[in-house]
């Protein structure tokens, strides 16, 4: 009997596995039966109810559908959804229509692990992840007349989802290889905006009667992450590119980073001057990466503000160009000083704190009068920028944005500069003050030498103060340059295009028109104070410098009164070189005329 039971047990596991496997065939054959039958069922619920939830403007189609009731995975392959145009054209005349129409295809929809037993018997929809690939979305905005005003449905997320469900769980939501395309039909060529090689991930999707009271939670979510990488536009114009190596941005971590940001021109610079008819700053602005802390993304999608604690601006290179040769353009450049710029901006902006780091910023002239380039950079430029705002709220509160910098102007010279912006006067209030450390003056002849024709041959900077204010008007202040051992030369371009020394005019400059120091001997120290009134195509940042260079001019002893007495001494010198060459073709001709008398 014993030795029975062995075979007892053995044969009651070969039963109840028997039973299993047969259990699991049902169980297959009757997914497999439910899968098949419910697929034309489901494929005329899906289309009809989207049909009926659009009032028939838009229709989705997609090439098959695959539900696993076992898994609780479904799998949609080629989903496009399309407008009506007919249908739009009649909400159009009853003046129904959305401004906004959009076209979508989605290459593979994909959901796993969803809890039909949950929804059935707790109403409560439980996805693990949603995959979306290779979604291609179009947005089209037209600007339409005497449309009816919708009344706005302020209900929640939840509000309009209890009706069906208690609760709406996802685990996570992908995006790959998003496609983006935004077509403005308002102008004669429509004006498009293109993103692709996007993905965006969605994390922790929760609808329910709490989660609106989550402040971790955007629209029901713990995080959002987005990125692009490679992307490039035109600028309208075609005359610049807008590159970007790689864009992050994390909900989450309320952190948006760009890497690789590049404004670059399409054209080098004066064949970029030379499509102009008029003076043109043809700019070049790179940074390795842009860093936005704190975003508040909250206002940024409700209120249309852009809230964050700091941006920080790291390794970058600016560079203008001017073509002086080209006719001053009509406009008042007045109204682009920075912060009347800021003003104009039609989002809210309220940054505490912008950080530069190792940056470099260069200005280029082309002049004509010596047919060079002139370049004044500075190098390493570092620093920050507080309460940078247009916001009216916070304007009432601190309406001043004070921009402390340290640089190396030349490569060379230490600088210290504090910007104050006046971000409420209409007239683009301003001060601006500083200092310079010890510098060869030679470090500047490069600059001084194609912009004005002059270039040091000794001299060295000891130490360079200024403090001075300004508006749209003009600017001015004091300033004290402490030099010594200054010696100029006057230059011109000879016949091969090369650069000559004026001797005996450098003479006279040196002589009657500049000091050799400051103090200079027995002579007390020069402080500067002097204005210069802008003219309407003065920019900001040339205005600083023009304002600052009167003083310069006043600091090395030049004075109008100087200026027109080594002027008149020059124009003597010139007239005495021409009457000594005229004598000299007289007495040329008189010899010629006697050689033939004889």
């Amino acid at each position: 009997m014993e030795e029975n039971k062995p075979r007892k047990k053995h044969t009651l596991l070969k039963w109840i596995a028997g039973i299993f496997i047969v259990i699991l065939i049902i169980a297959a054959a009757a997914a497999w039966y439910i899968n098949n039958q419910w697929k034309p069922l489901l494929t005329n619920v899906i289309k009809n109810t989207f049909t009926d939830t659009t009032d028939s403007l838009y229709r989705i189609d997609f090439s098959d559908i695959s539900v696993n009731i076992l898994s609780g995975s479904v799998t949609v392959d080629s989903v496009s959804i399309k407008p009506d145009l007919d249908v739009y054209q009649k909400m159009i005349k009853q003046g129904i229509a959305p401004e906004n129409l959009i076209s979508l295809k989605i290459y593979k929809l994909s959901i796993k692990n969803a809890n039909p037993i949950k929804v059935y018997r707790q109403k409560k929809l439980d996805i693990k992840n949603i995959t979306i690939q290779n979604p291609e979305l179009a947005v089209f905005y037209t600007k339409l007349k005497n449309q009816k005003k919708k009344k706005e449905d302020n209900r929640t997320a939840y509000e309009r989802l209890k009706s069906t469900l208690n609760s709406l769980k996802i685990g996570s939501i992908f995006l790959n290889n998003v496609k983006f395309k935004y077509i403005d039909q308002n102008y004669e060529e429509p004006k498009i905006t293109f993103l692709d090689k996007m993905n965006i991930r969605i994390n922790d999707l929760l609808i329910d009667s709490t989660s609106r009271f989550d402040s971790t939670r955007l629209f029901g979510t713990k995080d959002v992450i987005a990125e692009i990488s490679d992307y490039s536009f035109a600028t309208s114009d075609s005359m610049y590119h807008m590159k970007l190596k790689h864009a992050l941005v994390s909900t989450q971590n309320k952190k948006l980073t760009l890497t690789g940001v590049g404004l670059i021109p399409r054209y080098p610079n004066r064949t970029f001057t030379a499509k102009y008819k008029t003076q043109q700053e043809r700019y070049q602005l790179t940074f390795d990466s842009v860093l936005i802390n704190d975003l508040d993304f909250d206002q940024l999608l409700d209120e249309r503000t852009i809230k964050s604690s700091n941006l920080t601006l790291t390794n970058g290179d600016l560079n203008v160009f001017m073509d002086r040769g080209k006719p001053a353009k009509t406009i008042d450049k007045g109204k682009n000083f920075p912060h009347l710029a800021l003003s104009r901006i039609a989002w809210n902006i309220i940054v505490d704190t912008v950080i530069i780091k190792n940056t470099n910023v260069a200005y280029t002239e082309y002049n004509p009068k010596s047919k060079a380039n002139g370049t004044v950079f500075f190098s390493n430029m570092r620093g920050r920028i507080f309460n940078v705002t247009n916001d009216s709220a916070s304007l009432s509160k601190q309406n001043t944005a004070n921009a402390y910098i340290q640089t190396n102007l030349m490569g060379k010279g230490n600088m210290n500069v504090h910007i104050g912006f006046n971000l409420t006067d209409p007239n683009g209030a301003f001060n601006y003050d500083g200092s310079m450390g010890a510098m060869e003056m030679s470090a500047l002849n490069d600059l001084f030498k194609n912009m004005a024709l002059v270039s040091t041959s000794s001299g060295q900077i000891q130490s360079f103060v200024f403090n001075m204010k300004g508006n749209k008007a003009g600017a001015g202040g004091t300033m004290t340059l402490k030099y010594q051992d200054l010696k100029i030369s006057l230059m011109k371009k000879d016949d091969e295009e090369k650069f000559k020394k004026l001797g005996l005019i450098s003479f006279f400059a040196n002589a009657l028109l500049v000091n050799n120091g400051n103090p200079n001997g027995k002579d007390p120290l020069i402080v500067a104070n002097s204005y210069y009134k802008r003219p309407n195509e003065s920019s900001f940042f040339n205005l600083m410098w023009k304002s600052i260079f009167e003083g310069i001019k006043q600091s090395v002893g030049i004075t109008k009164e100087k200026e027109d007495s080594l002027k008149a001494k020059a124009d003597n010198f010139k007239n005495a070189k021409v009457d000594r060459e005229k004598r000299k073709e007289e007495r040329i001709k008189r010899r010629e005329e006697r050689k033939k008398d004889k």
